[in-house]
């Protein structure tokens, strides 16, 4: 499935994320048991996947996604394992370059496993620096590694997420103009765990291009479904109204980030996926 040909074939799928614990295999049969036809891959941790054999364009790593059977709308990627640094708005040249070295690496494995995009993050505050050159790093950046995954077929898309040097939807509208042809992985969770009402968020569909779904509230990165205060429904309308044609992904975890271990994923996963498709107006065969 490709971004932007309407609301009326959106689908789905389940994030790795949630299935850390498990190896890729693993992951992707607990996926189609659940009902999900896609799934989001992570190359931040040596666990599901090989950093490594990404980096080093081995076959065998494209082939081990390939084998899976599922289709793969997105790959979450970081510069380092398992951690939010180096950022794309580093100020040493050297680690940018390596970074955006990174980046071509990255999108030539996406190309051959028919991986259609990948998200990074936007970004961090380092020390002594000013908000408008940490904006502006991550700006030149983005454009960079922008030209590549496009010269490849690959979309790129990037995460505003809480911590990060673009935390609200003010300074994520900024960065999506600054960056042409980028897509915004919107994840209202990283919004409302700061305060900001669905009321604030809802501007940044008209730049969504991927989608993450949890409850969450206030205080809170990730709830159980009854307890959190993200109206689905008026989500879900926002981007139909909008003919949103991404992927919604499920994506619960149990990682140490924000208090991120708080609920059943399993269960809560279960929870979204049905009222989810409950509103698309689809349904899910337990035998699948």
């Amino acid at each position: 499935m490709r971004v932007g040909i309407g609301w009326d074939i959106v689908r789905t799928c389940l994030a790795i994320q949630s299935l850390r614990s498990c190896t890729l295999r693993e992951a992707a049969g607990i996926a189609r048991a659940l009902g999900f036809e896609a799934i989001d891959l992570d190359g931040v941790m040596d666990t599901t996947l090989s950093r490594s054999g990404i980096l080093e364009g081995k076959n065998d790593e494209v082939m081990r996604v390939k084998e899976i059977g599922l289709v793969v709308p997105n790959i979450h990627w970081t510069f380092g394992t398992a951690s939010l640094y180096p950022v794309v708005n580093d100020p040493d040249p050297i680690i940018r370059a390596k970074n955006k070295e990174q980046i071509k690496r990255l999108v030539d494995f996406c190309h051959k496993a028919d991986i259609y995009s990948i998200l990074i993050l936007p970004g961090m505050f380092l020390p002594g620096q000013s908000v408008a050159d940490a904006h502006k790093l991550a700006a030149e950046s983005l454009n960079e590694f922008q030209v590549i995954a496009n010269e490849a077929g690959v979309v790129l898309m990037v995460e505003p997420h809480v911590t990060s040097s673009f935390e609200s939807p003010e300074s994520t509208i900024w960065l999506a103009k600054q960056v042409p042809g980028m897509g915004i992985v919107l994840d209202y969770s990283h919004f409302i765990v700061q305060g900001h009402t669905q009321q604030e968020v809802v501007c940044l569909i008209p730049y969504t291009t991927h989608v993450h779904l949890r409850q969450a509230k206030s205080g809170l990165l990730q709830t159980r479904f009854e307890e959190g205060t993200i109206n689905f429904s008026l989500l879900l309308d926002g981007l139909r109204e909008a003919d949103y044609g991404g992927y919604l992904c499920v994506e619960y975890v149990h990682q140490d980030f924000i208090g991120a271990t708080n609920v059943d994923v399993i269960t809560e996963t279960v929870k979204i996926r049905d009222f989810v498709n409950k509103h698309l107006g689809a349904s899910i065969d337990p035998a699948l």
